[in-house]
Formats: C-alpha cells, sequence, structure tokens
C-alpha cells in the first residue's frame, strides 16, 4: 500500500472512531426525552470541565483574558457554567431533527422583530445579514428563525471529521436552514439576499491572516472576517446583530438587536482600510454585548486570538 493510500486509510478510520461516541451521544440523547436529555447534557459538560477534558485549558485562558480582574473561583464557575451550557446545546442540537422538535420551537420566543423589519424594509431587496456567534444554543436559534417566518441560510464552515459535518449539515437543512459552504459563500449569499432571505454570519472565530483584518475584540487584537464587512456596504445590505439567549423557564428568547450603523467605504487607502477596520469593530462589539450579558453562553474553547498582527507575541 502506497504511503499516500495508507494515510488517507489511517484518516478515514481515525474520523470513523472520533464519530463513534458523538453518535453514540447523539443518539442517547435523542431517546431521552427533552427534559431529560438537556438536563443530562449540562450534567456531563461540567463533569468534562471538572476532569480537564481537552480544550478546557484553552478556555480557561481565554476567560483569563477577557476578565484579567476576576478570582480564581469566579474564573473556575464560568468554566463550568459555559460547558454545562455547551451540553444543553447539544442535546438540544439533537432533539432539533428528532421528536423533541416542536417542543424546542415553542419555547423560543422573539424580541425586537420591529427592527429586523425596519432593516428589511431598508434593503434594497428585503434581504439583510444576521449577525451572530457561537453563544447559546446557536443551532436552536436559525431553527427557531425559520419557525417564524424568517427564511435563513447560514455560512457553513465545513469541518475536517466528514461523518461530524454530514450530521451537522443534516440537521440544519431538516430545521430547514439553506446552508452555504465557508470559501465558496459569496455568491450564495447575494443571492439569498436578492431573495429577501437573511443569511446568519457566525463571526466570532479566528480568520487567517490573508482573510481577516485586526479588531479589538474585549480589548485585544484579533483577526476577523472581513468580506461580510466589505459585501454588506458595498451592497448596502444591513447588518441585524442576533442572538438567542437562554431562559431560567428553560425555554429561550431571540433577540433582534437594530441594524448595524455602518460606514461608507472610501475608494482610497489608507482610509479605506481604516473605514473597514472600525466596521469591523463594530460587528465585534455587538457579539461582545451578547457575552457580556451572558458570559456563561458563549463557547470559550475558540482560538479567537491566535492570528496576531506580525511582530506582535502571541496572546
Amino acid at each position: 500500500m502506497s504511503e499516500s493510500r495508507l494515510e488517507r486509510w489511517r484518516k478515514r478510520a481515525v474520523d470513523r472512531a472520533v464519530y463513534f461516541p458523538f453518535w453514540c451521544l447523539r443518539e442517547l440523547l435523542r431517546r431521552l426525552d427533552l427534559e431529560r436529555a438537556v438536563r443530562l447534557g449540562a450534567g456531563l459538560g461540567r463533569s468534562y470541565a471538572r476532569c480537564r477534558g481537552p480544550r478546557t485549558r484553552r478556555a480557561l485562558e481565554n476567560i483569563t483574558l477577557v476578565f484579567p480582574t476576576w478570582s480564581d473561583a469566579d474564573r473556575q464557575a464560568l468554566l463550568l457554567a459555559s460547558f454545562a451550557n455547551m451540553g444543553r446545546s447539544i442535546a438540544e442540537t439533537a432533539h432539533l431533527d428528532g421528536s423533541g422538535q416542536r417542543a424546542l420551537l415553542g419555547g423560543v420566543r422573539i424580541e425586537g422583530a420591529e427592527h429586523y423589519e425596519a432593516a428589511r424594509a431598508r434593503s434594497k431587496t428585503g434581504g439583510v445579514l444576521a449577525l451572530s456567534a457561537h453563544f447559546g444554543s446557536w443551532e436552536l436559534l436559525g431553527a427557531a428563525m425559520v419557525d417564524h417566518g424568517y427564511p435563513l441560510s447560514v455560512v457553513h464552515h465545513t469541518l475536517e471529521n466528514p461523518h461530524v459535518d454530514r450530521q451537522i449539515v443534516y440537521a440544519r437543512r431538516s430545521a430547514g436552514l439553506e446552508t452555504l459552504a465557508m470559501g465558496n459563500a459569496g455568491l450564495g449569499i447575494i443571492r439569498a439576499v436578492r431573495k429577501g432571505q437573511a443569511v446568519a454570519l457566525l463571526m466570532d472565530q479566528n480568520a487567517g491572516r490573508d482573510e481577516g483584518v485586526f479588531a479589538p475584540f474585549f480589548s485585544h487584537l484579533a483577526s476577523t472576517r472581513s468580506a461580510p464587512a466589505r459585501l454588506a456596504v458595498a451592497r448596502d445590505i444591513p447588518v441585524v446583530p442576533v442572538f438567542i439567549f437562554r431562559q431560567p423557564d428553560g425555554g429561550h428568547v431571540t433577540r433582534i438587536y437594530p441594524a448595524l450603523d455602518l460606514e461608507p467605504e472610501p475608494s482610497e487607502e489608507p482610509a479605506a482600510t481604516a473605514a473597514l477596520e472600525r466596521n469591523v469593530a463594530r460587528m465585534n462589539r455587538a457579539i461582545e454585548v451578547a457575552i457580556e450579558t451572558a458570559p456563561d453562553e458563549w463557547i470559550w474553547v475558540h482560538k479567537r486570538w491566535k492570528t496576531q498582527p506580525k511582530g506582535e507575541k502571541k496572546l
């Protein structure tokens, strides 16, 4: 067997091995009623954090970076709460294409619909960009928007494991969302907006040096994708922040905020780049506000500050 074929075989074997516990957990959660599944998900998330599973150290480093004045006890409490939220979200996602779908969607209410309608009225086509993040039960957010009569496409970052990737795409499509693969999403976004739809953008992950600009995120420069801001300004597409928040009664509220006030980009440099950076900073700030409101509902495990300006020390 050639080395390249051997490597492909090894990767397929690893992908299957990684997917198997993912599948087992998903099937277990689907077989429980929704309330018990969410409770189990929260317990598993907290236990994972207490056992210091992979990525918990990174999450704690990010929490320390954002909240440097907090005590160790407060940071540990946030770590446990954030992984509990992640466990609940996984349980809810498992039920989105199953028997618990109606109960889940029925427990989501919408606040700020007037902001969405105002943005649609301002848009030339009625389409908008919905700015969000890996926050709260973000998969439920998209399904709830569709369920409340807001057609939605979502830009999808293809995962390395094809089995997990296919499952996530299937769940989103089962909930009525159209998926647009990142990297080739530009044309799909324009088409969706022309049809009067909203396109969801999860903007809280690190961007490579060649696809983003540096803008403040919790007082630290973070490489952030710039294409959405460029597209919004060039096509005059309103950018509407939308986040889902977990409620004490087990339900959720989706909050739609007023469209961001983005400034036009001048045609000449360096003014154009400076305007772009300010617009991206406005988008980052909208995500900050949501996280400040409920810090335990953000997924702290991402390498958000991985890419730094040349010559700067890694955070």
